[in-house]
């Protein structure tokens, strides 16, 4: 079996290298028959790519993808140029406008599969899909593969082509530097583009004689306008102003291109013009733009930021009617606009600035604040995709890529011997560093073990001295308890017999079954203390109205209240509960004695119950000398530092809410209080009903 499949993959494998190489004699003899002649652009194409470039400017992306598809199939002889500059067309559609990455890519692999190396204007074109390649690259925060491929772009570009094609790629390392708002470093980018430029004129490329002649200077004087250098940034826009003006009469075929760009740049000069203070001018250039650039076809995003900044220019002239009608075609427009790129949300963040200002300086301070949070919310989220590109350094890494190629080339020879002295000398560090960390771990670990058994004599001399303590205390306790039960005993006897008689009625034997029943408590409690010593006892819980024991609580109490003029209103609801009823006897008594312990003569004390289907809340308030902050978080504490006297010197204990809780917490419950100085505290007492 281990036979056969052996046999079986040496065949599939020779199968594989006879496919690979028949694969690449086609392509050798694509290429040299494709070598043989130069390769041209169809005109019926070179035409529809600009056509759906306007589209595109003016936000028509599925009018633009739809338009140059309808051209590209009419078109009978179609060569690999053509099908490049198709391919180009639908990778910056889907990197730039449709955010479709993977689209993008297959796209630019397909340019790379009909590329002709054999004349200039493929080597042009293979510089341009390595720079199109590093933008997705970028795209996907790539970055180092992104630089590499800029740089074999570059190098390719300097080696094979004159300063016209390099242009273009001169012009995009300055954008780079723009996009990360370094506008003094991308400047000089600007400039030379704009010289390599000139090389072109004449040559009857339509791209180089009106498309980047006009972004070269537009894009130049928008470095000066964002450095703030208005006068610069005037001139420039004149003067791109002026090319267009010159090149119009020889270009009548890209009339709608060149009216459109026309209409950017006064956009952009009345915008400068504005801030020289020359708002006449500056009104009329945004008028004009607005006009321009708002025609069917036209730039119409171009058209929206014009509207954005004479709007400004209003609110900045108090003249807010005429701003609110450009703010309200922009609340329309914004909304329905079908490419939402970089662009446009620069647009909407700088519309959203705008709009603020103007609800501002009209008195609608709520309005602006809304507006202002969206900004913020946007301008934040803008800031956080911004600041990993802000900080790389183009021409460093593209300087690092360089020294690394040269470095690559000298010491090929020594590159495997570098890597063998390296990988000894790091397994000797290695070995070494596991060597002294054994060592010191050793040497810590035998410290350890003398510390802990240091610390284990300590703990067990302590534990043995805390064992000695609780023993004491637990025979203190057993003899207290013993003690008390003999009076208590007789208590409960003396009640018994004068219960007996008959000649008791009324108040006087309702008080006697009271001390009766405080007594039996009594017993129970001292009972419990001396079984407290066993373990696994567990709390014995009965079905107890808890409305009636709260009302005996209160009966029982109410003398003591009466002797300092409180009154105890009490609310109670007739629901049952499974509760141990002795101790929570306890807890009611004891917190109902507090209230009246620490309230003022005269004052009220309310004593209600809250109860659903599955909780009980106790609510003693009262209206006392509260709890100061201090004492807060010791009143549950087993300690006595949370005693104080009562309002008329009672003596305190100090442990009844620490038992308070200890009863809570065995029913599953939660006690807690809200209390303030000199106004008066109140206790919760919450539980389950557990039926």
């Amino acid at each position: 079996m281990k036979k056969q499949r052996a046999i079986f993959f040496d065949i599939m494998k020779a199968w594989y290298r006879i496919t690979c190489l028949f694969i690449c004699l086609l392509l050798c003899f694509a290429c040299n028959s494709n070598r043989t002649e130069k390769l041209e652009l169809s005109l019926e194409i070179d035409n529809a790519i600009a056509d759906a470039s306007n589209y595109l400017n003016s936000g028509q992306l599925s009018k633009s993808i739809t338009h140059f598809d309808s051209v590209f199939q009419k078109v009978d002889k179609k060569n690999a140029l053509d099908y490049w500059e198709k391919y180009n067309f639908l990778a910056g559609v889907y990197l730039n406008y449709d955010f479709d990455l993977v689209k993008s890519e297959s796209y630019l692999d397909s340019m790379y599969l009909v590329l002709n190396y054999g004349d200039q204007i493929s080597q042009y074109r293979y510089v341009l899909t390595t720079f199109l390649k590093g933008d997705i690259l970028q795209a996907r925060h790539k970055y180092n593969d992104a630089f590499q491929s800029y740089f074999n772009g570059r190098e390719y570009a300097i080696e094979n082509l004159d300063d016209c094609h390099v242009s273009d790629l001169t012009y995009r390392l300055g954008i780079y530097r723009y996009n990360q708002k370094q506008y003094s470093e991308a400047i000089p980018f600007f400039k030379k583009a704009i010289e390599e430029n000139r090389a072109c004129w004449g040559n009857g490329d339509l791209q180089q004689n009106i498309n980047e002649p006009q972004r070269y200077r537009n894009t130049l004087a928008l470095s000066y306008e964002k450095l703030g250098k208005y006068d610069s940034a005037a001139y420039y826009y004149i003067n791109a102003l002026a090319y267009l003006e010159e090149i119009k009469p020889k270009y009548p075929e890209r009339d709608l291109f060149i009216n459109s760009a026309l209409g950017v740049v006064k956009g952009n000069l009345g915008g400068v013009m504005a801030m020289l203070g020359k708002t006449g001018v500056a009104e009329q250039l945004l008028k004009s733009s607005i006009a321009i650039n708002s025609q069917p076809d036209y730039d119409f995003s171009d058209a929206q930021t014009a509207k954005l900044k004479l709007a400004k220019l209003f609110i900045e002239n108090k003249e807010l009617q005429k701003a609110a009608i450009y703010l309200n075609e922009l609340d329309i427009e914004l909304p329905q606009a079908e490419v939402k790129n970089r662009r446009y949300l620069d647009i909407l963040l700088r519309w959203y600035l705008i709009k603020g200002e103007y609800y501002e300086k009209n008195g609608e301070m709520e309005m602006a604040f809304d507006v202002m949070k969206s900004y913020h919310h946007l301008n934040d989220s803008i800031q956080s995709i911004d600041q990993e590109l802000k900080f790389v350094d183009v021409e460093g890494s593209f300087l690092n890529a360089a020294q690394k190629y040269e470095l690559s080339i000298l010491n090929r020879d020594n590159k495997i011997k570098n890597i063998y002295l390296a990988t000894a000398a790091g397994f000797t560090l290695l070995l070494a560093g596991f060597l002294m960390v054994n060592w010191y771990n050793l040497k810590k670990s035998i410290k350890t073990n003398a510390l802990i058994l240091q610390k284990n004599r300590d703990l067990q001399d302590t534990l043995a001295a805390l064992e000695f303590s609780q023993a004491e205390n637990t025979k203190i306790m057993y003899m207290v308890a013993h003690d008390l039960r003999n009076p208590i005993s007789s208590m409960i006897m003396m009640a018994n017999l004068i219960l007996d008689d008959p000649q008791v009625k009324g108040e006087n034997k309702y008080l006697l079954e009271n001390i009766k029943t405080s007594c039996n408590n009594s017993m129970d409690l001292i009972a419990e203390m001396l079984l407290s010593n066993k373990k696994n006892s567990k709390l014995a819980k009965e079905q107890v109205e808890i409305g009636r024991l709260l009302k005996y609580c209160v009966e029982i109490l109410v003398h003591k209240a009466e002797e300092k003029n409180q009154n105890i209103n009490l609310n109670t609801l007739p629901v049952k509960a499974l509760i141990s009823k002795e101790k929570m006897w306890r807890v009611l008594t004891n917190l109902i004695a507090n209230a009246i312990k620490f309230t003022p003569e005269g004052k009220t004390i309310d004593v209600n119950m809250k109860s659903n289907n599955e909780k009980i809340t106790i609510i003693i308030k009262d209206e006392g000398i509260g709890i100061p902050n201090s004492m807060k978080n010791l009143i549950f504490d087993w300690d006595t530092m949370g005693k104080r006297e009562g309002t008329n010197g009672e003596k305190p204990f100090g442990m009844g809410l620490a038992i308070c809780k200890q009863i809570i917490t065995a029913h599953d419950g939660n006690i807690w209080f809200e209390s303030e100085e000199n106004v008066g505290t109140t206790f919760y007492v919450e539980f389950p009903i557990k039926n």
